[in-house]
């Protein structure tokens, strides 16, 4: 690690002073003592040579899309939208302990002759990682992650509305350990990790979205027994893993992964949520970024098209835009 030079010449003395005082030339204190001195020299970071602690950044974005026909022989419908995307992080180095801090946001949406807009985007992903030094490059370390959207979805087919915020909600929060050999790569790995579903929403509850336990209902009466509970408890493995680099120039790429594994029910059904974001840098005001988010939830029953059979299967968006950047 290298240290500015007034450091270094502050490092040298103050180890000097400790070493050849003469309470350090005796037998007994001078092997104690220089090992306090070195642990105080290495136990700095690069954080702490210059005094700040915290790295903060951040990028929003936003982008417009506009379609005006008039008298247009092929067809077509006139139409407006945009989406808004923010990715900031917030990460404290100090001596041996570290903790770093996500967020990414989304919302977006798109109108057709002035219909009511229909959602195309929405997300909240909240993230927090703390980690303590064991041996470089690997770090004993908790994780929590929150999950969840703006406002409601509707099905595009049948209007239903099949989503909510909180519900659904994922809460996950696990103890493992950290694999950091660089500032560009880490993965984490958690044997004991508990995730929490929220379905707020009663009605979606009693449907047994997102797989919450259904509503009971007397099989004779049609009457309800019971409502459909609104949260659902797994505990199993949870892996998550991130890479970030500059490619060239002006164009950076990202990709996380998160596995998780269900002890408690069919545990060979791992969930997986899989991303990736491409940000192409035109000047310091525009840009444009390719996102694609891969989701598979064994307990999430989707209406498919085509006439198959509901149930669970790979989800997958891709997004394209240009549009302004802000830097923070």
């Amino acid at each position: 690690m290298n240290f500015p030079e007034h450091m270094k010449t502050t490092h040298f003395l103050a180890i000097t002073i400790l070493t050849f005082t003469p309470s350090t030339l005796s037998a007994q204190g001078t092997k104690a003592e220089r090992d306090a001195a070195d642990a105080a020299l290495h136990a700095l970071s690069a954080a702490d040579t210059t005094g700040k602690l915290w790295t903060t950044g951040g990028v929003f974005n936003v982008n417009f899309t506009q379609v005006n026909l008039t008298n247009w022989a092929a067809g077509g419908f006139n139409s407006v939208g945009g989406v808004a995307l923010f990715n900031g992080f917030a990460n404290k180095h100090k001596g041996r302990i570290i903790w770093d801090n996500s967020a990414a946001l989304a919302f977006g949406g798109v109108s057709q002759d002035g219909s009511d807009p229909i959602k195309t985007d929405d997300r909240i992903e909240l993230n927090t990682k703390w980690g303590y030094e064991l041996k470089k490059p690997w770090f004993a370390a908790a994780i929590a992650q929150f999950k969840t959207q703006f406002t409601e979805g509707f099905d595009g087919a049948s209007g239903a509305r099949i989503s909510n915020v909180m519900s659904p909600a994922y809460f996950t929060i696990g103890a493992g350990f950290d694999y950091r050999p660089n500032d560009h790569f880490s993965a984490f790995l958690s044997p004991a990790a508990a995730k929490i579903t929220f379905v707020n929403d009663q009605n979606m509850a009693d449907a047994g979205a997102y797989g919450v336990d259904p509503a009971v209902y007397d099989l004779n009466t049609a009457q309800l027994v019971s409502r459909g509970k609104t949260t659902r408890f797994e505990f199993g493995a949870y892996a998550r893993a991130q890479y970030t680099t500059t490619l060239c120039k002006n164009v950076t790429f990202l990709t996380r992964g998160d596995l998780y594994s269900n002890y408690l029910k069919n545990p060979q059904n791992i969930d997986v949520n899989w991303e990736t974001l491409w940000t192409f840098k035109i000047n310091d005001w525009f840009a444009a970024t390719m996102n694609t988010l891969l989701i598979y939830d064994d307990d999430v029953t989707l209406i498919k098209t085509g006439g198959h059979v509901p149930g669970p299967g790979t989800q997958f968006k891709e997004s394209l835009g240009i549009g302004l950047t802000w830097k923070i």
